[in-house]
């Protein structure tokens, strides 16, 4: 272990069977935490737990389908059985749903608003007692980037996002004053966390691998989401966005929402037909010059910023010598 302060401490991880799940257990067990690992596959489970385990960790592996509500009733009792208390919940579990608005398949669409929505606020429905008579708690909803930023072919999966972020926020208010943090966590679009049909010389390519080669977003590592969380939880606070790039296409989306919708709806219409279907663009060569318009685009935004920044500094300080 790499730090023993908080070898009494209890987290639950849903979604522990891979990914970012998997990497939060890692990372909050290698620093004394007790974890519980919660996903549907009991074998991935074991293994996970058993990797924590091996270097001096303690881990329980509870096998859970979050979206049944016996599951998580049975996953918080025998976290109470074997451990007496719950400081972090982490509802990582999670799953995308690609296509456009006017095909997207609306009992998959329910699903997945089942799994990315509901399912949260019944793990927070379940622990918030707990944590209540504990003195408190922390609650870590990984969200995503396309909460704040609109992404063309997967509105379904940042809708589910943004209804997450809502409600955080919402509650994060709420429980305050029971010394309940409800933060978030918006990791950066990963490579294969959606399938998308646009071809690339007979390759099949996700929009956010298609992003990605343009530079536009980064591929965020597991590890890095997983050490976001640990900051999250431990500051009580939400962190906006996990890598720098991503940190500026939020910061477009917001202060500069016309600027980012030309930018995605040109890389849609050059790349994209009407039909969904892949382009004649040279999408290697051409994404490239996109992901440096965008590019220069950011930096014009962060200069603005630190003109406006140098500016009231400099005023500050005339205010002090006059």
């Amino acid at each position: 272990m790499e730090h023993g302060e908080d070898v009494s401490r209890v987290i639950i991880v849903t979604g522990a069977s891979s990914g970012i799940g998997a990497a939060t257990a890692r990372y909050f067990g290698a620093r004394g935490w007790r974890v519980v690992l919660a996903a549907r596959s009991a074998k991935a489970l074991e293994r996970i737990a058993g990797e924590i385990q091996a270097v001096g960790g303690t881990a329980l592996a509870v096998p859970t389908d979050v979206t049944q509500p016996s599951d998580i009733t049975t996953l918080v009792e025998r976290t109470m059985e074997a451990f007496k208390r719950i400081d972090v919940v982490v509802n990582n579990a999670g799953r995308g749903i690609s296509g456009t608005l006017a095909t997207i398949d609306l009992d998959v669409f329910a699903e997945v608003c089942h799994l990315n929505v509901l399912a949260p606020i019944a793990m927070l429905q379940a622990v918030v007692p707990i944590m209540r008579r504990q003195g408190g708690g922390v609650i870590v909803n990984v969200s995503s980037l396309t909460e704040v930023l609109p992404v063309p072919y997967m509105a379904g999966y940042g809708a589910t996002k943004a209804a997450l972020g809502y409600l955080s926020d919402a509650a994060a208010l709420e429980l305050g004053r029971d010394h309940i943090a409800v933060v978030k966590v918006l990791p950066g679009l990963t490579a294969t966390a959606f399938a998308q049909n646009m071809a690339e010389t007979g390759e099949s390519l996700s929009l956010e691998q298609l992003l990605a080669r343009a530079n536009l977003i980064s591929a965020v590592p597991p590890e890095r989401v997983a050490q976001a969380i640990w900051t999250a939880a431990h500051k009580r606070k939400s962190l906006r966005c996990t890598s720098k790039r991503d940190w500026f296409l939020s910061v477009m989306a917001r202060r500069a929402p016309d600027l980012t919708y030309a930018l995605l709806r040109a890389a849609m219409q050059r790349y994209v037909t009407a039909e969904g279907q892949p382009s004649d663009a040279d999408i290697r060569r051409d994404l490239r010059d996109l992901g440096l318009i965008v590019g220069a685009a950011g930096a014009a935004i962060a200069g603005i910023v630190t003109g406006i920044w140098l500016k009231v500094r400099k005023l500050k300080r005339d205010r002090e010598h006059a």
